[in-house]
């Protein structure tokens, strides 16, 4: 729950009006309010008066999402956001195949040993199992609607990929899209169903003797694959992908989601958080 008092400059701002212009809500937050002004119980388009105190708590959901308790590598976390670092190999959602040992399933055990009730973990971003790095759970739906509409969350990731990249950076659009229920995605024409993508690639190391490089990449788009899909397309897959490279290697794909740029949404100042590339990719990549 959280309290507010109504400063004087906002007097005749509608509740709804207050919430979404001045404390960052979004409508879909708003909706899912229970909102009470000097105790009693009230609706978003009641007006204000200056030092009146605002309630507002989220109506409770839940999650049919087993608790399930799995080593989690927090890297960050506070009243609105857990911010974790995914080991590889861990899927990140229950699926048809796999309902249990996930990272959510992980998640609901740790939120109802801390708050001694089942929640919903709110993936803001998600890796594909292979993929290691940091994974935002938003632990109410302000701080979802937040991220995702108030504020541009910047993602950063580092890859090993075949072959040695002689640019230096260099920016990829090209549409990504898929041809029936295939997993695996392609460079497909906006005009035949495929979605635009934008990547950044920056060279940050090559070893000439292994024919490897180690690049950074900023996504500004979020397609499926779109990292896996982009490299590939330039003839660059990355090392370890079974789904997009040609090359049989029997290790995990390299790549790290390393670093995340955002606005926090209860400070409202920018925070970057960075972790460093995972053991297996830097054995890969040195020895």
């Amino acid at each position: 729950m959280k309290k507010y008092r109504i400063e004087k400059e906002y007097k005749g701002y509608t509740i709804s009006e207050y919430l979404r212009n001045i404390q960052n809500y979004s409508g879909r937050s708003i909706r899912n309010l229970e909102i009470f002004l000097n105790g009693k119980r009230v609706k978003p388009k009641k007006k204000l008066r200056a030092y009146e105190v605002l309630l507002v708590k989220e109506k409770e959901k839940s999650t049919n999402i087993k608790p399930l308790e799995i080593k989690l590598n927090i890297v960050y976390e506070d009243e609105e956001i857990l911010i974790i670092d995914k080991d590889p190999g861990i899927v990140v959602h229950p699926t048809l195949k796999k309902v249990d040992k996930t990272l959510a399933n992980g998640i609901v055990y740790y939120f109802k040993e801390k708050y001694n009730k089942i929640m919903i973990p709110r993936f803001y971003n998600r890796l594909d199992m292979d993929t290691s790095g940091l994974i935002i759970i938003t632990k109410t739906g302000f701080a979802q609607s937040f991220l995702q509409e108030k504020c541009e969350v910047k993602k950063y990731y580092l890859a090993i990929v075949e072959g040695i990249i002689e640019k230096d950076e260099f920016i990829l659009e090209k549409p990504i899209g898929r041809i029936g229920n295939n997993l695996k995605r392609e460079i497909l024409p906006i005009e035949n169903g495929g979605q635009y993508a934008k990547t950044k690639v920056k060279v940050l190391e090559k070893n000439i003797e292994k024919n490897i490089t180690l690049i950074e990449v900023e996504l500004f788009t979020g397609r499926t694959h779109q990292i896996r899909v982009h490299m590939s397309s330039i003839g660059h897959p990355l090392i370890g992908d079974k789904l997009y490279s040609d090359k049989e290697r029997n290790i995990r794909q390299l790549l790290h989601a390393y670093r995340l740029e955002f606005i926090n949404p209860i400070s409202k100042e920018k925070q970057i958080i960075e972790i460093e590339m995972k053991e297996d990719m830097k054995k890969y990549l040195y020895n």
